[in-house]
């Protein structure tokens, strides 16, 4: 016995399908660098995120760090790629640090500004990074700091130190990742310099 069907509604169908599969997809571009402010709730985007925002408000305002990094939504094909590049270039300072083999299996590190999540891994020795994730695992260390905090470490007009005791960088993990967390970072910030915007 042969099926019989209506091939009417197969494209329409098909379509749909595309379309809500393509919805499901994208948490991970719900950041302010592709034009979507990120859902926030009182906390930011992450318990602890709220201070570091008003932190680098402070900062901002204090001449600190570059007040105009801050604007949301800040997109742009340029900047977002900027932002990347600060980004793997911070896993090559951890990398080449002699600290990077006491960080954690991996952590992420958010700009609360924009909602951008990172994460860094370690794997055979070698530190991976993979740019826009969705946010930390469940239990994985967490930094949370702002794109001009990040850009200031790299140049060294900011220490790490002086960057976590204003809080513009604060670290979630256990206590032996949050050590080994900032003496990576305070390694990788006495890299070679990388020029602020």
């Amino acid at each position: 016995m042969a099926l019989s069907f209506n091939r009417s509604w197969i494209v329409p169908t098909i379509a749909a399908l595309s379309c809500a599969a393509s919805l499901a997809a994208t948490p991970a571009l719900a950041c302010g660098f592709h034009g979507t402010i990120p859902h926030t709730t009182l906390d930011g985007m992450y318990p602890g995120s709220l201070s570091v925002a008003v932190a680098l408000r402070k900062a901002a305002d204090a001449g600190v760090i570059d007040a105009a990094a801050l604007e949301i939504p800040r997109t742009g094909a340029a900047l977002y790629i900027d932002a990347v590049a600060r980004l793997h270039k911070l896993r090559k300072n951890l990398a080449a640090s002699p600290r990077a083999s006491g960080l954690p299996a991996s952590f992420s590190l958010g700009y609360v500004e924009s909602g951008l999540w990172t994460r860094y891994a370690q794997s055979d020795g070698e530190i991976g990074v993979a740019v826009h994730v969705d946010g930390p695992d469940d239990g994985e260390a967490v930094v949370l700091t702002g794109e001009p905090v990040l850009t200031a470490l790299l140049a060294g007009t900011l220490s790490m130190d002086d960057a976590l005791a204003e809080g513009l960088v604060v670290i979630d993990a256990n206590g032996s990742e949050t050590a080994a967390i900032r003496k990576a970072f305070v390694a990788a910030s006495a890299a070679p310099r990388v020029s602020s915007r």
